[in-house]
This record gives structure tokens, C-alpha cells and sequence, in this order.
């Protein structure tokens, strides 16, 4: 682990400006930089900035200034891009994590509501509710990508019946829990990260959806830890009437085969996680599946794609 030991109850911030191009890359190396035990990651707009975002990560341990700043800017210069300074603030004796999920403001995304624990009193009575206390894993709703599949979850309500969905890539949940309480039907969550499973797993919990096992065949959520459809269980099970896949532009295009190999004949494609540079390569790659794209949602620049087979 790349971390300066510190047995403290402290718990150190990193701020860093990042041109919007180069921001999952910039958490790539974040997450990377810290082995096992993986910090908590925001972005927010700069107002008046449209090229940038401010992106802040909570470590519980003090990271390694200089291994960080020698590996944002190799990767600054494998994409020609600009070396970028950060900061390291260290914060006492307070959960920090925990609220700095508190600023985040609760997200409303077609027929769903998504907020923290602290904002449930507010949840509209015509939405369906997701409390999503993300802790260590990526998704809480205010992010575009997020956002942009909470809003294609949505409109595909009335198109379709699934009976088996997959989330790919859950991070918090959110999305396999969306899914879940719009159709009761059986639903997969995986990650390759399992403290990303174990938050999922919490928050299905949280919101009152049953979980279940991944041969079972009943409604609810089975989590699973696995690296894509090389665990065997995941391919078993297929094919699948919806996946949901939010994660980067490259894995994206590099699961390609696999995704689509996994969907049922008459399913549905949820892609997110890349920014509208990237959506010809990734739009490529799945044509090549035979796959053809049907509507785009785009948000601030992150693009949300709903694909369907040709």
C-alpha cells in the first residue's frame, strides 16, 4: 500500500482541479495509489468552469505525496495532458467520509429519488426511494453517470418486462436497487471490488429489498465479487434482459464480447461512465457486436448510452 503509516484516527483529504477528460483516469490512480483500502471520491463543479471539476478523495491513511504525484503525471503524459498539483489536508478526530456524503443533496432522476439516510423526510410520495449511504464505493446518485442510467432505468418502465437483470460494476448499489424496486425481479450485483459488494450488499439491506442467493430463483438482489463474466457463476445464469454497466470508457469497450455475449436476444444496454469524446470508440466496439444505439442521455458532458441488437 502506498500510504506513510499513521495509526491516528485522522483522516486526510486530497483535493485536486482536473480537466473533465481526465477525471476517471485521475480516480483510477487514486484507487490504485491505495492497494486495499480505497478512498472515498467526489467531483463538483467549479462554477464558471466548464473544461474542469474539482475531485476530492478521503483516505483513512495519509497517501505517499510523492509516489502520487510521480503517477498522476505519468499518466499526464502517456495523454499529453497537463501535470496537475494537488493537496493533502489532514482532518481530525471527526468521520469525514461520512459527511462529506452529508453535502451531497439528494438526486431526483425520473421516477426516482435518490438521497442519504439524513434526507428521507424529503423523498416525494410518487417516487420510488433509494437511501444510499456509499461509505467506501462509487455511487451515490450525484453523479452524471449515475444519473444519466437512473433516467434510462426509468424510461424503460413501460417498454419492458425483464425477468433477469444485471448491474455490472455495482459500486454502491444504486443502480442494481433502482432496478430492483422498479420491476421485483431477480437482480445481479458485481463488482471486482469487494468492499464495492459489501456496501452494495449494506444498502440493499438499508432499503428494505430482499437478498437473495445467486442461484435462486425469486425476486431481490444477489451481490457477487467477481472480475466480469470470467466467474462462472455470472455467465451461468445468463442471459440477461437488462445489464447495466457503469463503469470506464476502456474496460467498456474491452468487455464488449463478453456483455454482449451475456445478453438475451431481445435485451437491453445500459452504458455510462464516459465522457462524449469517448462514445464513438465505445458506440464501435458494440456495433461490432451487432448492437445499435438507441437513445443517449447526455449530462454535463458524461454520456449514458441505451443500446439494443440490431
Amino acid at each position: 500500500m502506498n500510504v506513510i503509516d499513521d495509526k491516528s484516527n485522522n483522516t486526510w483529504k486530497i483535493s485536486i482541479i482536473s480537466p473533465i477528460d481526465f477525471l476517471p483516469v485521475l480516480e483510477e490512480v487514486l484507487y490504485a495509489h491505495s492497494a486495499n483500502d480505497f478512498p472515498t471520491l467526489s467531483d463538483f463543479e467549479i462554477m464558471g468552469d466548464q473544461e474542469n471539476r474539482l475531485l476530492e478523495g478521503y483516505f483513512n491513511q495519509k497517501p505517499d505525496p510523492d509516489i502520487l504525484q510521480s503517477a498522476i503525471e505519468n499518466m499526464a503524459a502517456i495523454l499529453n495532458k497537463k501535470p496537475l498539483k494537488f493537496t493533502i489536508e489532514k482532518l481530525q478526530n471527526e468521520n469525514w467520509v461520512a459527511m462529506s456524503q452529508k453535502l451531497l443533496k439528494p438526486v431526483e432522476a425520473g421516477r426516482f429519488f435518490v438521497c442519504g439516510d439524513h434526507d428521507k423526510e424529503k423523498i416525494p410520495k410518487n417516487k420510488i426511494s433509494i437511501i444510499i449511504e456509499a461509505g467506501q464505493a462509487f455511487g451515490t446518485g450525484s453523479h452524471e453517470t449515475t444519473n444519466g442510467c437512473l433516467l434510462a432505468i426509468s424510461d424503460l418502465y413501460d417498454q419492458i418486462k425483464p425477468n433477469l437483470v444485471l448491474d455490472l460494476g455495482c459500486g454502491s448499489g444504486v443502480l442494481a436497487i433502482a432496478m430492483a424496486k422498479q420491476w421485483p425481479i431477480k437482480t445481479i450485483a458485481s463488482d471486482i471490488d469487494p468492499i464495492a459488494t459489501e456496501t452494495a450488499f449494506e444498502n440493499i439491506v438499508l432499503n428494505n429489498v430482499p437478498t437473495i442467493k445467486a442461484d435462486d430463483d425469486k425476486p431481490g438482489i444477489a451481490t457477487i465479487t467477481c472480475d466480469g463474466f470470467e466467474n462462472t457463476i455470472l455467465a451461468t445464469i445468463s442471459p440477461y434482459d437488462v445489464i447495466v454497466a457503469n463503469i470506464l470508457a476502456a474496460p467498456l469497450q474491452k468487455l464488449a464480447p463478453d456483455i454482449v455475449k451475456n445478453l438475451n436476444p431481445d435485451g437491453w444496454l445500459i452504458l455510462s461512465g464516459l465522457l462524449d469524446v469517448h462514445e464513438d470508440a465505445v458506440m464501435r466496439a458494440y456495433q461490432e457486436q451487432g448492437l445499435e444505439l438507441v437513445k443517449t442521455y447526455p449530462i454535463n458532458g458524461w454520456h449514458t448510452l441505451v443500446l439494443k441488437k440490431a
